[in-house]
């Protein structure tokens, strides 16, 4: 009787395990049907004329890329969609527009615009209405930096000639667009960014190379925070500080911290040097708290000699690691789609990588 009952129990377990095997072996199909049901995503190539492109600016959403194009008689901002190819233009001028800058909430676009009758720096939206004008006085780049907690609140710097003295200074100003109104900001630098609605860092590009903190609500001088870091990336939350290396004169340290007063974690790479000076490397993030990725050096290299062969990597603070995804025929910049999926890279953005294959390929036609 008792080899019976245990003969039996054996048999339904049995049954249930082969029951459980196939239902979950369905499954298992079902979502390799799915997969392989998916269709392919196929980018298309910008229809545009090689002459004519000036550069991709960059994401205004998954697939969805904003481009600038001009040449001696109009410049010109549209969209491309990278998987159906549709294009759709959103502003066109007989002038032309030289720094271009997508807000934080991707749903404006300012940018400089030079023709005979001056330099103005407009705002507009998705539609190209214009919402915000104003008159500057530099025909050269400008540099932009649109504040991500207060919109309203722009930097914009540049190099400032004095004719009677002759000299060259930096001038950077607030673009208060409450009030449509400039106020200069005593900066020693090209590229300050804004960290809250109100404080601003920057590295000093005159004296000492050092990391200072500024409070537009306060009038005195800014205070330095850091004498080692050289210069830094900066998305959000995430601040990541280059170091020099007092140990070892070929590489830097990319100190990932939280403020920007306490570091937590450390990635060790090669160092990229101009005239004996640590260059940050090309680093980008899409989202908050989400991938970083960067353009690493394979060996440390001092530019003024050669170039040096670079490689896209995935930096891993956590646990102070880096990941190779594809090597990189040179050095430039690189950004990050919203679904991380996709990257820009050059110096116009006209290569894309598809992170999840590791092939690139260029997004415009070569000169004939």
């Amino acid at each position: 009787m008792m080899s019976s009952i245990k003969e039996h129990r054996f048999n339904l377990c049995f049954v249930l395990a082969a029951c459980c095997l196939f239902f979950f072996g369905c499954r298992s199909s079902e979502n390799e049907a799915d997969e392989s049901d998916e269709p392919e995503e196929v980018l298309q190539l910008l229809d545009v004329e090689y002459e004519s492109f000036q550069k991709i600016v960059g994401w205004l959403d998954r697939e969805t890329l904003l481009v600038h194009k001009g040449d001696h008689q109009s410049h010109d901002l549209s969209t491309h969609n990278l998987f159906t190819g549709e294009s759709n233009l959103i502003y066109e001028d007989q002038s032309y527009l030289l720094s271009v800058e997508i807000s934080h909430n991707n749903q404006q676009i300012l940018f400089q615009e030079v023709s005979d009758e001056g330099v103005f720096l407009n705002i507009i939206d998705l539609d190209g209405e214009i919402s915000h004008t104003l008159s500057i006085n530099y025909s050269g780049y400008v540099t932009l930096d649109w504040n991500s907690v207060n919109p309203e609140l722009i930097f914009l710097s540049h190099y400032d000639y004095n004719v009677e003295e002759e000299t060259e200074s930096i001038l950077v100003q607030i673009w208060d667009l409450s009030d449509n109104s400039l106020k200069q900001r005593p900066i020693a630098s090209l590229y300050p960014h804004w960290y809250t609605s109100n404080v601003y860092v920057y590295v000093d590009e005159l004296e000492g190379r050092h990391l200072y903190v500024g409070d537009i609500r306060e009038e005195n001088t800014d205070i330095i925070i850091n004498r080692d870091v050289r210069d830094f990336f900066l998305h959000d939350d995430t601040f990541i500080g280059v170091v020099p290396s007092d140990i070892n004169e070929n590489l830097v340290y990319l100190f990932h911290e939280y403020p920007f007063l306490v570091g937590d974690s450390v990635i060790t790479i090669p160092k990229v040097s101009m005239n004996n000076e640590p260059m940050k490397p090309h680093m980008t993030q899409a989202n908050r708290n989400g991938t970083i990725l960067g353009v690493i050096a394979e060996e440390s290299v001092a530019l003024e000699e050669e170039l040096g062969s670079y490689s896209l990597q995935q930096l891993n603070f956590s646990d102070e690691s880096t990941e190779d995804i594809v090597e990189l025929p040179y050095d430039a910049p690189v950004s990050l789609s919203p679904d991380e999926r996709h990257v820009l890279f050059g110096w116009r953005y006209e290569y894309i990588i598809d992170l999840r294959s590791g092939d690139m390929q260029s997004l415009i036609n070569g000169p004939s």
